[in-house]
């Protein structure tokens, strides 16, 4: 039951990381490399998107 909760909680992490990169306002190469990195590390690479490469500035 955790495993589930765990692999529904990754997936909306990933979905939201993966839309917040698409709608940043970064060039196209480093939004490939960005969406690789969310892509082939899913459990790390989310949170590590969301923690150290999203756009701290909400205008």
């Amino acid at each position: 039951m955790f495993f589930k909760l765990l692999l529904i909680a990754s997936a909306i992490l990933n979905i939201f990381a993966i839309f917040d990169v698409m709608k940043s306002n970064r060039d196209w190469a480093t939004k490939v490399v960005l969406l690789a990195i969310i892509l082939v590390i899913p459990f790390v690479g989310a949170g590590l998107y969301l923690f150290a490469f999203r756009d701290k500035r909400y205008s």
